[in-house]
């Protein structure tokens, strides 16, 4: 008699994690696994946002007074190049990138073509997007020469995206006047406004 008790409990046993699964199989509130809401974690990292593409029909426009711009007429530049203290040895090329730029942002502009490479230091003057980035180089550095020559020039701004164009002759003009302090031809500037850049690539 003594051992049902202990006979009693050892049959109930295998019921013990029978209880526990029911008990776990239900929410708070009530609900079982299948009712309750269940929260789907992605499997991969959210793509990283693509550069900007160049718009077709970018071209170069004069602006006077030692200055141009880059874009498609009668729209926002994309860039612009313009010299300050033209004809002096302190002169330089500003050059502004128009595209998404993060506040306190630095980023190299990469300027190619014509047998050279020139990296402008550029900074963020104006969050958002697009923003506005801003720098300078010496117009007396050799490397700028890439961007005066007949041949297709690339410039690009890491995450900003690539611009590109086939050998205008009016930011070598705007080098050129920088440097001389020479006036930027009309002739050079009415033909560029005519002129259709290449066809763009992603940058």
């Amino acid at each position: 008699m003594r051992d049902e008790p202990r006979t009693m409990l050892m049959s109930r046993l295998p019921l013990i994690p029978l209880l526990l699964l029911a008990a776990c199989s239900r929410s708070d509130d009530g609900e079982t696994p299948e009712q309750a809401k269940r929260l789907v974690l992605p499997s991969q990292p959210a793509p990283l946002r693509e550069p900007p593409k160049q718009p077709e029909g970018t071209v170069w426009t004069a602006l006077g007074n030692g200055a141009a711009a880059f874009g498609v007429p009668g729209q926002a530049p994309l860039l612009t190049v313009a010299c300050e203290k033209r004809g002096s040895l302190d002169a330089v090329l500003r050059f502004t990138r128009f595209t998404r730029a993060d506040e306190g942002a630095k980023a190299l502009f990469a300027l190619e073509g014509n047998g050279h490479v020139a990296r402008v230091k550029l900074d963020v003057v104006k969050a958002g997007d697009p923003g506005e980035w801003q720098g300078t180089v010496s117009a007396f550095d050799e490397r700028i020469e890439a961007i005066r020559g007949s041949y297709a020039v690339a410039a690009t701004l890491p995450g900003g995206g690539t611009l590109r164009w086939g050998g205008s002759g009016i930011p070598g003009a705007v080098l050129t006047d920088c440097r001389a302090g020479l006036t930027l031809p009309k002739a050079a500037a009415s033909a560029e406004a005519s002129e259709s850049a290449e066809p763009a690539d992603e940058g």
